[in-house]
């Protein structure tokens, strides 16, 4: 508060001094203004009485001779000077022009305005030339040379300051503030101190900032404020009034007023801090028992910081008796604590080894029974194995029937794991439907293997929760080891590989790891990375695969088969790429784009003139069965305006197989809401009779294979033929794929099948020439079929 006491004070004071300055050079501007206005008013008068005459100015050059004594008494003129259009003077008070007063004149002429400036020798002039429009056009100018003492005089009156002129000789290259010169007289007994006050600037000060801000000097024990004040008010001469105040008496004041402010806030300050002490003292030396004490509750001495703890009599309650009686209430809860927490540390250390649900081994244990193995295995030559489990599509479970039943299948589960262990084992489940089998002392990994597949065989059997019957396999992954440097964390990354090849190659089997395993893993990641880029870039695309009416040759729509156009590789095949990503989280994004442009092609068949044209979609089990799909289907419905019965949804038999009741509800779901749906590769795969005829599909798609053998092979031809003949009974359409010749379209005629696609009707056509190739092959609605290249 004292800082900014004396702050203000100081800012005051400078304040002040500003003031001083500003006041100064005002009154001279003023002065000096109204002197001039005085000076051009009278020219203005002369020049309107003479404005009407023959010759006005030779007129107002008489005026100005007969009339110059009173400008001389009464406006501080000095000398004189009339000059016609053509520069001739009219009247001189002096026989000669001074160069300076030819100066101030020329500039009139070539500017048409009037000029003010100051000229000195030993004596200070003010110069100024006003320029005067004849009648006829021509201008005329007049020239005065004005006495500054009155003006001088004036500003001495109205100011307590000590005046001076003073130049910048012409000679020096800056305008340093020291370089300020004094003119006589008017200076007179005081240059010595003006001369004094100028060796007293600092040697930095310039001109410019003295103009702006003045300069507080001191000299002996005299203070002083110092100003400049342009003698020119509109041209930068080099002429000033140098003003010099005393202010010691202001600055004896201002420095009496900050030591009193010192002196009291010194006071004060001792004061508050002499009460302060009184005040807290009393407090501290509680506090300083308080922290003696403290101590001893990290040290669980309980009974010793209630014995310590201080009784205080004083005349009220403040905080720090609440903290003395909360410190001894938290001393009774922590030792309380201290009490429970070892009750149950045991309880907490077989929480962080063993599994709640399951009470088997964990995780942290499975690492911790690995690395006591291997340290076994520096005196041994016997191997250790650990398998990795996964119960397979347990997510189906849980899923349908929730957590409870799930649950109590995986308790089920771990039952059957222990139950093919003995005491050279140790089964733990490391987290959801994942187990895990650590053996040691193993002679023979055949032995092991035998293991796993007598658990393969246990699970072969049903397992029955709340009266419900689930038939769950288990992929198994293999790893083993001799080596006591193997590292724990790779070993369970090679075991874990191994069981997501098991389950890549259907489940139910047990898969050993070897080294190519990691290489397919990281290939799979890469090339998962890859696609990624590629959606970002725009390099996937469809091809087209137009589908024909048998009957009446009409098109009735295409496949859209997806193409990756890699940029180094080139064009990568969707048999390499599609199985590696059907099961990734990336599907998802590739299948939803897959559909987004699906209906953008839809949008240009109906812009182009073919509104009927369908296009079939082929989905991954992944999306098919994603709750978002049939949503996101609705949704493009209704922003498109497009009808549902144009988007064929194409589904394989093993899409079907992996969870039939949940994929016959969301194809029953997608037809009700008018979607096509169809099964592709049909008799490649699972399919049978018992789940085709409650199957809510619009086509059913024969494979290839049967379709290449059926000219040759009595066996194909009756397999198609009833195929056709029963899915239509079933009120299905049938498609053929891969039409190579004329002879297999007659065939398929005969047997009433009612779509067919091909090499034979058209190669798949890229999606940037599809309109093209309708135009040149679909007339009047009929695929020319047989022509396309």
């Amino acid at each position: 508060m004292s800082f900014l006491w004396l702050q203000k004070t100081n800012q005051d004071f400078l304040l002040k001094q500003q003031e001083i300055k500003h006041q100064n050079q005002s009154q001279y501007l003023l002065l000096n203004k109204m002197s001039l206005s005085r000076i051009e008013s009278w020219v203005e008068i002369l020049v309107q009485l003479h404005q009407n005459e023959s010759q006005p100015i030779r007129a107002l050059g008489n005026t100005f001779s007969s009339r110059f004594e009173f400008l001389q008494l009464n406006m501080q003129v000095e000398q004189g000077w009339l000059f016609d259009h053509q520069k001739n003077i009219i009247f001189s008070s002096v026989s000669q022009v001074p160069q300076h007063i030819q100066k101030n004149t020329e500039y009139v002429f070539e500017n048409q305005v009037s000029k003010e400036s100051t000229f000195c020798e030993r004596l200070c002039s003010q110069i100024l030339s006003i320029p005067l429009l004849q009648a006829d056009g021509n201008t005329a100018v007049i020239t005065l040379s004005l006495s500054l003492i009155d003006t001088l005089a004036f500003l001495n009156q109205s100011t307590d300051a000590t005046l001076a002129l003073s130049y910048i000789p012409f000679n020096r290259q800056t305008k340093n503030a020291q370089d300020i010169e004094i003119r006589e007289p008017l200076a007179g007994k005081h240059q010595a101190l003006f001369k004094s006050l100028i060796n007293a600037f600092p040697n930095d000060l310039t001109i410019d900032e003295l103009l702006v801000k003045g300069a507080p000097l001191t000299l002996e024990d005299n203070h002083y404020f110092v100003v400049v004040i342009p003698m020119s008010t509109t041209s930068a001469d080099d002429d000033y009034i140098l003003a010099a105040y005393d202010i010691t008496p202001m600055m004896v004041a201002h420095l009496a007023y900050k030591q009193t402010i010192i002196i009291v806030a010194s006071i004060v300050f001792v004061l508050a801090m002499l009460l302060f002490y009184l005040i807290s003292n009393n407090v501290r030396k509680r506090l300083v028992d308080f922290t003696e004490r403290l101590p001893l509750l990290a040290l669980r001495d309980y009974q010793q910081f209630r014995l310590k703890s201080r009784v205080t009599e004083h005349y009220y309650e403040d905080e720090l008796d609440t903290l003395n009686e909360s410190a001894n209430k938290l001393a009774d809860r922590l030792e309380q604590l201290d009490e429970e927490v070892s009750t149950k540390t045991n309880e907490l250390e077989k929480m962080a080894m063993y599994d709640q649900l399951t009470n088997l081994p964990n995780r942290n244990m499975l690492v911790i029974k690995i690395k006591e193995a291997l340290a076994k295995l520096v005196e041994s030559e016997k191997f250790i194995v650990l398998m990795m489990f996964d119960l397979d599509d347990f997510k189906k479970v849980n899923d349908s029937y929730g957590h409870t039943i799930g649950d109590e299948l995986l308790r089920e589960a771990a039952s059957r794991f222990q139950s093919v262990v003995d005491d050279n084992g140790i089964v733990c489940r490391l987290g959801g439907d994942e187990f895990a089998i650590l053996l040691n002392n193993v002679e023979d990994i055949k032995s092991a293997i035998k293991v796993a597949e007598k658990l393969l065989d246990r699970f072969r059997a049903p397992i029955n929760v709340a009266q419900l019957r689930f038939y769950v396999s288990t992929s198994v992954g293999f790893a083993h080891t001799s080596s006591a440097e193997t590292n724990v964390n790779e070993l369970i990354r090679c075991a874990d590989i191994a069981m997501y090849h098991a389950k890549g190659d259907g489940g139910n089997c047990i898969k050993l790891y070897i080294e190519s395993m990691s290489k397919n893993a990281i290939d799979k990641v890469a090339l998962e990375d890859e696609a990624r880029i590629a959606l970002i870039n725009d390099n996937f695309s469809f091809s087209l695969q137009p589908q024909i009416e048998l009957k009446t040759g009409r098109l009735m729509g295409f496949e859209a088969l997806l193409r990756w156009n890699h940029p180094d590789r080139g064009p990568v095949s969707p048999g390499y790429f599609i199985p590696i990503l059907e099961n990734t989280e990336f599907m998802l994004t590739l299948g939803y784009w897959c559909i987004e442009n699906a209906f953008d092609l839809l949008q240009g068949f109906r812009q182009n003139g073919y509104p009927e044209l369908k296009i079939a979609i082929n989905l991954a089990g992944i999306q098919f069965l994603d709750p978002d799909l049939v949503p996101y289907l609705e949704e493009k419905i209704n922003s498109s305006g497009l009808k549902p019965s144009l988007i064929e949804l194409e589904l394989t038999e093993r899409t079907l197989v992996n969870d039939i009741q949940r994929t016959t509800d969301i194809m029953q779901s997608l037809i009700d809401k008018g979607f096509l749906i169809s099964i592709d590769d049909f008799g490649t795969g699972y399919s049978s009779l018992s789940y085709l005829k409650t199957m809510p599909a619009t086509f059913i798609k024969i494979d290839r294979a049967f379709i290449d053998g059926m000219l040759t092979n009595d066996s194909d031809r009756q397999i198609v033929s009833s195929t056709v003949s029963m899915v239509q009974n079933l009120k299905m359409k049938v498609i053929a794929e891969g039409i190579e010749e004329q002879l297999q379209i007659d065939l398929l005629k005969q047997f009433d099948c009612n779509m067919a696609q091909g090499f034979y009707i058209a190669k798949p056509i890229p999606e940037d020439l599809l309109f093209e190739e309708l135009q040149k092959y679909c007339k009047n609605g009929i695929w020319q079929y047989g022509q396309s290249e």
